[in-house]
C-alpha cells in the first residue's frame, strides 16, 4: 500500500510538470504571436492609432506585402495601410457587410451580433472570400493567398 501511494505520487507530479510545461510554451507561442504583431503594426506605422477600443485592426501579409485593416467602429469608416479607403455598407436585421477593395482584390467585412447581448458585435474580414485570422500566425512570412477559396484557411 505505501508503494501505490508513492507511485500516485509521483504520477501527481508528473502530471503537474506536463501541465507547467505546456502552459509556459502556450505563454511563449503568445508572446512570440503578440510581438510579430507589433513588430507588423509598427512597421506599418499603425502603432499610434487613437481610440483603440473603437477600431478594429487586422495585420497580415497580403501577396507579400504588409497589409493592414482598420475599421473604426464608431463611424464604420475603413482604412487599409493608413488610407481611407470608399466602401459600400449594407445593413440587415443580423448585422451589417461592409465591402470594398484592397488593391485589385474584393474584400469585406461582416459584422454581426453576438449570441448573447453581453457579447456585443462580432467583426470578421476576408479578401476574395478567405477568411482572414484576427492574429498574426506564428509564421509571419506566409503570404496571404487570396484564391483558396471560401472553406481553405490561408495561414
Amino acid at each position: 500500500e505505501e508503494m501505490s501511494v508513492i507511485l500516485t505520487a509521483c504520477r501527481q507530479s508528473r502530471q503537474r510538470a506536463i501541465e507547467r510545461a505546456l502552459k509556459k510554451k502556450a505563454e511563449k507561442k503568445r508572446a512570440k504571436r503578440d510581438a510579430a504583431k507589433s513588430a507588423l503594426t509598427h512597421q506599418l506605422g499603425m502603432d499610434n492609432i487613437e481610440g483603440e477600443n473603437n477600431v478594429k485592426i487586422w495585420t497580415f501579409l497580403l501577396n507579400g506585402e504588409p497589409t493592414s485593416v482598420v475599421l473604426h467602429r464608431d463611424t464604420l469608416e475603413v482604412a487599409c495601410n493608413g488610407v481611407v479607403i470608399e466602401s459600400m455598407n449594407d445593413f440587415c436585421d443580423c448585422g451589417s457587410t461592409i465591402t470594398f477593395p484592397i488593391g485589385e482584390r474584393n474584400a469585406q467585412i461582416t459584422c454581426t451580433f453576438g449570441e448573447r447581448p453581453k457579447d456585443g458585435m462580432t467583426f470578421t474580414l476576408t479578401v476574395e472570400g478567405c477568411l482572414v485570422p484576427d492574429v498574426v500566425m506564428e509564421d509571419e512570412t506566409q503570404p496571404f493567398d487570396p484564391d483558396c477559396g471560401p472553406s481553405t484557411d490561408p495561414f
